[in-house]
């Protein structure tokens, strides 16, 4: 008589964990689609990675629940942050999080390198190193009377 229950509440036992896991995998599959690429990019975590270890790794749910109650917080405080303003006006680029507007630069290779006009416009000139425009920046103010 009592065998007959232990069984039967295994096999619930066993629905609700396999039901579980998969409910859990496919949240944390929507979860992982729907964030876009720089929060996985400034949260320091890869997209792909983590998407083929849930599907693939998906034994009890383990690695979605640890993707739900770890990397998808980095990934929200990445999305408060950027929300707030921390990173300021900027965008992604493949190198990472880039501030101020994006800008049109020539081909590598294109221009040589040297003082350049600056393209966001804060300063007169900025130095291209003929791959990238740098931080270094230099503006010709006229000198005053003396």
């Amino acid at each position: 008589m009592w065998a007959g229950g232990g069984i039967a509440f295994l096999v619930v036992l066993y629905l609700v964990v396999i039901f579980g896991s998969l409910a859990m995998m496919i949240i944390s599959l929507v979860d992982i689609v729907r964030r876009p690429e720089w929060q996985w990019k400034l949260a320091g975590q890869e997209k792909i990675l983590w998407l083929l270890l849930v599907i693939l790794v998906s034994i009890l749910a383990i690695t979605s629940l640890i993707y739900w109650f770890s990397i998808r917080k980095k990934l929200m405080a990445v999305e408060a942050a950027a929300a707030a303003g921390q990173y300021g006006p900027g965008h992604m680029t493949y190198g990472g999080w880039e501030p101020g507007p994006p800008t049109m630069t020539p081909y590598p290779g294109s221009a040589p390198a040297g003082w350049q006009p600056d393209p966001s416009g804060q300063h007169q000139f900025r130095w291209w190193d003929g791959m990238r425009w740098t931080e270094h920046t230099w503006s010709d103010v006229p000198a005053g009377p003396r």
